[in-house]
């Protein structure tokens, strides 16, 4: 008896014949057919491409800029360091979102492979984004908790050595992840040319997901948890130096809680912070799902295309976040601006 087609099919019955009786084995089409997903992609493949390119674009601004500025400060290093680490970032994704478009049988290699190999630098990227954020947000919570220490504790060699550090982790953990994948060599059945394709029967895959956990899902995590409660604590700060400055500047007193320049500066990070953690929530939601439930992965039969979908998204989100902090430091950063218009517009001071 055929199979019928699961795409097709709301529920269908396998037979299996033997000698003397057959097996009636029950099987449900998948939470999204094929068909469907690439009807997904069709409509988020344009948007991904498009808000990478803009993320690309700004972010060689951002450098730019923040270079122009100079790197003597701890601030200005760990905004400089975040903008490289998103253009890399929003790189990646747009490689990812190219492969629908190219025709696999004309390369060396198949596109659906080489995004599967650049999901690693993606990887890693996202995670150093994780990482430089949450130095930023411990760096302005120490600004507000110990004012008179905090350029001692976060000094410019101590900003480097510490990224340093974080780059050591993500190779040492994130290595074990590409050396589990396996590579091997076929001959296209169009073009009858070598090609070099992924075999899953090589794949190591405790290796590969413990990989995962340690280099990228749990930093994200971690990450998350910590910018979220430095968010946090900065509005109540915020708010409560502000109530403290109108009660000061009502009976004649000045307050040195906290200067302009200060609450200029925790404002833009407030600002950061939240556009990491929207960009963010998807793919750190997924990972505590996939550990509550682990048949929640992209090789499920029925979960498999849903979840690439819901990696679609998270992709999504997560290179929107990486490409608007510009906007951020044009409407925050009067510094900024004016180093803007002196590199681009020929317009100094």
């Amino acid at each position: 008896m055929k199979r019928p087609d699961l795409d097709e099919t709301v529920s269908s019955i396998r037979n299996y014949s033997t000698e003397n009786q057959t097996i009636m084995i029950p099987t449900v089409s998948p939470l999204m057919t094929r068909n469907e997903f690439l009807r997904f992609l069709q409509i988020m493949s344009p948007l991904q491409i498009a808000v990478c390119a803009f993320g690309i674009f700004s972010n060689i601004i951002n450098i730019l800029v923040f270079y122009k500025m100079g790197l003597s400060s701890s601030s200005n290093i760990s905004f400089f360091l975040l903008a490289i680490a998103d253009a890399c970032s929003v790189s990646a994704i747009l490689i990812i979102c190219l492969q629908e478009i190219f025709d696999d049988s004309h390369l060396p290699m198949a596109m659906l492979d080489v995004a599967l190999l650049t999901s690693h630098a993606f990887y890693f990227f996202s995670a150093m984004c994780s990482w430089i954020t949450t130095v930023i947000s411990m760096e302005r919570s120490c600004c507000i908790i110990y004012p008179l220490k905090v350029k001692q504790i976060f000094t410019a060699r101590n900003i480097y050595a510490l990224i340093t550090g974080m780059v050591i982790y993500q190779i040492a953990t994130g290595l074990p992840k590409s050396l589990a994948t396996g590579l091997t060599t076929t001959t296209s059945p169009l073009t009858n040319q070598t090609i070099t394709i992924f075999d899953f029967a090589k794949l190591d895959m405790f290796m590969y997901t413990t990989s995962q956990s340690i280099s990228f899902s749990l930093p994200n995590l971690i990450c998350f948890i910590i910018v979220l409660m430095g968010t946090i604590f900065f509005i109540f700060s915020f708010k409560q130096s502000r109530q403290l400055r109108k009660t000061m500047s009502g009976s004649g007193e000045k307050s040195d809680k906290m200067s302009d320049k200060d609450a200029r500066l925790i404002r833009l990070v407030i600002f950061i912070c939240i556009i990491y953690i929207v960009g963010t929530a998807p793919n750190t939601v997924f990972f505590v799902v996939q550990s509550a439930y682990p048949p929640l992965n992209t090789t499920d039969l029925y979960f498999g295309n849903f979840y690439q979908s819901l990696n679609v998204v998270a992709n999504f989100f997560q290179g929107t976040a990486s490409s608007v902090n510009i906007f951020v430091y044009f409407r925050m950063g009067s510094k900024f601006k004016e180093t803007f218009k002196e590199i681009f517009l020929c317009r100094a001071n």
